[in-house]
């Protein structure tokens, strides 16, 4: 079993429902049998409220700011977390981390131990741009943050870049996770340099925009990306039975007395002095009294002094 939640983002104009297909792979997955899979969901409408409206289309800030909430309360339980985004769900996860860096909160962030983020406009989309803002779409705040080379979106992928994939650790103001990044390599809303970007190690999935979350579609393998980083990022988190210590033997755990040799029962004074030197680490010194014995065993072998007949060596 892992024991991890497995965090979902959508995009724009879109809902949680967007990740039912892949949620039903990964749930069936035997290998990741254990997972819990939470999804986040926001407002996206397709068109921007009018100006009277006593209701207004969150922004990026907005979104960010509520997922904070939802990782703070609903999530509060939750000690080891993935996140996978979609589109412009990887921008909104994006404000979120540099929000929460800027708020002393980096210590927080290391629940998180994987990102993976799935066609993210990092460098904004031309898809549809003139139509997006003849139809007014230039006042829809989430349609206007996803322009070509938006200042606040690319300020934020910086500080992702130098405080996240980079971070030399863990502390108030940066935090490493580790963040997998891919583009739809048919993808026209949000082509592969937009998806891509300066992220290291950028790679790139089967399908468009879309298909990339359809795992019935061809040569998709979305589903079994994921769960590969899955399970490298939270390895450990498994439960499994300890391996064997194959190391060597601790010096202070005891060590089973060999039987004795079977020339030592001629020589009781040997017989003890033998023992105890089988339970003694091998680091240890030991001494031995010979004064009272008509010889003594060294080693394994047969090898003996006799000093009852070598007066050489008698004091």
């Amino acid at each position: 079993m892992i024991d991890a939640t497995l965090v979902t983002i959508h995009g724009f104009w879109s809902s949680p429902a967007t990740w039912e297909r892949l949620s039903a792979v990964w749930t069936a997955d035997e290998d990741l049998r254990g997972l819990r899979i939470h999804a986040f969901g926001y407002p996206s409408p397709r068109k921007p409220r009018l100006p009277l409206s006593t209701t207004r289309v969150p922004d990026y800030d907005d979104v960010a700011q509520t997922f904070a909430t939802e990782f703070t309360v609903p999530l509060a339980n939750a000690e080891h977390l993935a996140i996978v985004t979609h589109s412009q769900g990887g921008l909104i996860l994006q404000r979120f981390l540099d929000w929460m860096l800027a708020e002393g909160r980096g210590r927080e962030l290391a629940r998180i131990r994987a990102i993976v983020m799935l066609a993210c406009p990092s460098g904004g989309s031309e898809y549809l741009r003139s139509l997006r803002h003849a139809l007014g779409f230039g006042r829809h705040p989430q349609a206007a943050s996803l322009d070509v080379l938006d200042k606040q979106v690319t300020d934020t992928q910086r500080t992702v870049l130098q405080r996240i994939v980079n971070a030399a650790g863990n502390d108030d103001h940066q935090c490493r996770i580790p963040l997998h990044v891919y583009a739809g390599n048919a993808d026209n809303v949000v082509t592969p340099a937009s998806a891509k970007s300066t992220f290291p190690g950028a790679s790139a999935l089967a399908g468009n925009h879309f298909t990339i979350l359809d795992p019935s579609a061809p040569g998709n393998r979305t589903a079994a990306t994921v769960k590969h980083h899955l399970l490298t990022d939270l390895a450990g988190l498994t439960d499994s039975a300890a391996p064997p210590h194959v190391g060597p033997a601790r010096t202070d755990e005891a060590r089973p007395a060999a039987p004795p040799h079977p020339d030592a029962a001629a020589s009781p004074g040997a017989n003890s002095t033998a023992a105890a030197s089988e339970t003694t680490p091998f680091a240890s010194k030991c001494s031995v009294r010979i004064e009272d014995s008509e010889g003594i065993q060294v080693g394994d072998g047969n090898t003996q002094i006799n000093y009852s007949t070598d007066r050489r060596h008698r004091p």
